[in-house]
């Protein structure tokens, strides 16, 4: 519906970024407003979600909803939530997670822009933790200007991002899956000036559940009894231990991105 987006009664946290995201309380709904004049209110059962916006014509709260929102709610029926990019090929799955810098959007550009289906660039869904599967979760990746123009992605197939100056979404054009895909690895990005070429090792369950575990997602940070965490990291646990995890190191400069993408379609088919 439009119209000015309702104040919390309580707010439990505000997250940093560009979105202003705070999670609250409005009578015995779950509240979450963002900076872009909008905000999405759903009970416990997150079963249907209220969505409050300024202005329907504005892209940013459909931004905000498909980036932030729905992730937080397929949460409460029992997904993981992980800040990790995701890429599809013949009905298999990897997550590519790495820290702020690691190259998970630039990869999942190259990986597009190869014909691969980009299930998210930012925050990944997996479901049924034993036996892990990926869930799109929005269509297009979003590139810096000179990503973009090192990659050569075609402007028509790209749009300014809302609420960033210089960023574009990039939609590659082969998001025609919409079922979870299965997970089949694990890729911990490192960017390294010093290799010379992409560099592909298994890593122990251990080491990725540690580097997993760091990117998960919360759904309200401000708890502190421990629940939140000790069942996400049980679930992160099974899929780690499900999943076959490595390390990809690569040069920094873009030359090296067609050499990344053909040593992950060779893990994926071998």
């Amino acid at each position: 519906m439009e119209g000015s987006p309702p104040a919390a009664d309580d707010v439990l946290f505000r997250w940093n970024g560009r979105y202003g995201l705070a999670l609250g309380r409005a009578g015995d709904r779950w509240l979450l407003t963002s900076a872009l004049d909008c905000a999405f209110a759903f009970d416990e059962s997150a079963s249907t979600i209220s969505c409050i916006v300024r202005d329907q014509t504005d892209p940013g709260w459909l931004d905000v909803l498909v980036r932030r929102i729905l992730p937080r709610v397929a949460m409460r029926h029992g997904a993981v939530a992980v800040h990790a990019a995701a890429a599809a090929r013949n009905g298999r799955a990897m997550l590519l997670l790495g820290a702020s810098g690691a190259g998970k959007s630039t990869t999942s550009a190259a990986l597009g822009a190869a014909g691969w289906d980009v299930l998210s660039d930012d925050i990944s869904i997996v479901w049924d933790h034993a036996d892990p599967h990926v869930a799109p979760a929005t269509t297009g990746i979003c590139v810096w200007a000179d990503s973009h123009a090192a990659l050569d992605l075609p402007l028509r197939k790209s749009v300014a991002m809302p609420g960033y100056s210089g960023k574009r979404r990039y939609v590659p054009g082969f998001e025609t899956n919409t079922a979870p895909v299965s997970l089949e690895a694990i890729i911990l990005l490192e960017r390294s000036d010093g290799a010379e070429e992409p560099s592909l090792v298994p890593v122990p369950c251990i080491e990725a559940l540690g580097s997993t575990t760091r990117q998960r997602i919360r759904f309200n940070p401000a708890d502190t009894s421990g629940e939140e965490l000790q069942e996400t990291f049980a679930a992160l646990s099974a899929i780690v231990e499900n999943t076959r995890c490595y390390r990809l190191s690569y040069p920094s400069n873009y030359d090296a991105l067609p050499a990344v993408v053909e040593r992950l379609r060779e893990l994926l088919e071998n």
